[in-house]
């Protein structure tokens, strides 16, 4: 059997490390285990609290809910890629203007507000907030919409 980078990387960490290395509670265990780094140290060096960092660590917390500041810092921290911590939506809310994205694609589907939130499964109230920015788009409202545009 032929590993992958990843795939090697992972093996012998986990029991069954198969797909494992695409989620970020796992990436940054393993950098954490690798440089010997407390949570208390990664925690002082990124600027959040060690329980944050534990956290992370062990997948207590949803992807989408993760401070990409805080993700970002620790790539800079382990001396990764800015995004190696990121997973899709992170990196799309992070470098995107979502409110224009939003506005782009609802104009183009010629729709108002309220036919593009019926159309995609969003409350009005909500989808109005994250086409004035008033609120992050929620990961599975950007994941529910990307999918319905494909479509």
């Amino acid at each position: 059997m032929i590993l992958t980078r990843s795939e090697h990387i992972f093996l012998g960490m986990f029991d069954d490390y198969h797909g494992m290395e695409d989620k970020i509670y796992i990436r940054i265990k393993y950098f954490i285990k690798k440089s010997k780094v407390s949570y208390q140290e990664l925690g002082a060096a990124v600027g959040c609290s060690h329980d944050t960092v534990f956290a992370y660590a062990n997948g207590r917390v949803a992807e989408g809910h993760m401070n990409i500041s805080i993700l970002k810092r620790m790539a800079e921290y382990f001396g990764v890629e800015t995004y190696y911590f990121c997973n899709e939506y992170h990196v799309f809310v992070d470098t995107t203007d979502v409110p224009e994205y939003l506005k782009k694609i609802r104009k183009e589907m010629k729709m108002s507000q309220k036919e593009f939130a019926e159309a995609t499964g969003v409350s009005l109230p909500s989808y109005k907030k994250y086409e004035t920015g008033a609120v992050r788009i929620p990961e599975k409202y950007y994941r529910m919409i990307t999918e319905w545009k494909r479509e």
